[in-house]
């Protein structure tokens, strides 16, 4: 088995490190993976793509031309649309962009990842001023639902990728980004219904 990916958006979108997370977690399951960030000079705002490449066998070249998976946060990155493999699967986050793939031959998976962080707030995390911070990890969240429609059997998986990321003072993030993925995951796993109402933050 073979997948590759691109992953796409803007400076400040958090978009190297939900490669990074996508990729420890394949790592995790003990396949090889390939990661090679690229990014602009702007340490905001700047464009920004990661290759990510999960192979269960050794990978020749970390480069991805044509993915199986296209992971888009931004309307500009939308460019990249064209290169996605026929048959290849399209996640854009509909928080920012309005438009529509001009494609017929791939799957859309249209998810609101700022939205959905944005909706954290109600939770009142400690030390959480901007919930947004996590629409990458909602669409981690919504990216492991591609695959694994039950949440409970990612979420260990899960919760050691953010022990080895956020560690330290960033500790204080593992339950925003915990909640952020388990909402991405119910917005795709339920077909685009919404997310069920979470009272109480997930605190690990």
């Amino acid at each position: 088995m073979k997948t590759q990916v691109i992953m796409a958006g803007h400076g400040g979108q958090g978009v190297l490190d939900l490669a990074n997370f996508i990729s420890y977690y394949y790592m995790l399951k003990g396949m090889h993976v390939a990661y090679t960030p690229s990014y602009g000079p702007e340490s905001r705002g700047g464009k920004v793509k990661c290759y990510v490449v999960v192979s269960d066998e050794e990978i020749d070249s970390p480069i991805v031309e044509q993915p199986d998976c296209l992971v888009i946060m931004n309307t500009p990155s939308m460019d990249f649309v064209p290169i996605l493999k026929k048959g290849g699967t399209l996640l854009m986050n509909t928080s920012l962009i309005k438009d529509e793939p001009k494609r017929d031959d791939i799957t859309v998976v249209k998810v609101p990842v700022t939205d959905i962080a944005a909706g954290l707030s109600e939770l009142h995390l400690e030390g959480v001023k901007d919930p947004t911070l996590a629409a990458n990890t909602a669409m981690f969240g919504a990216y492991l639902a591609l695959t694994e429609k039950d949440f409970e059997k990612v979420s260990a998986a899960v919760g050691e990728v953010f022990a080895h990321f956020l560690t330290d003072r960033k500790k204080i993030y593992i339950p925003l980004n915990l909640n952020a993925v388990r909402r991405g995951h119910s917005y795709v796993s339920q077909g685009g219904k919404g997310y069920p109402h979470i009272p109480e933050a997930v605190a690990n």
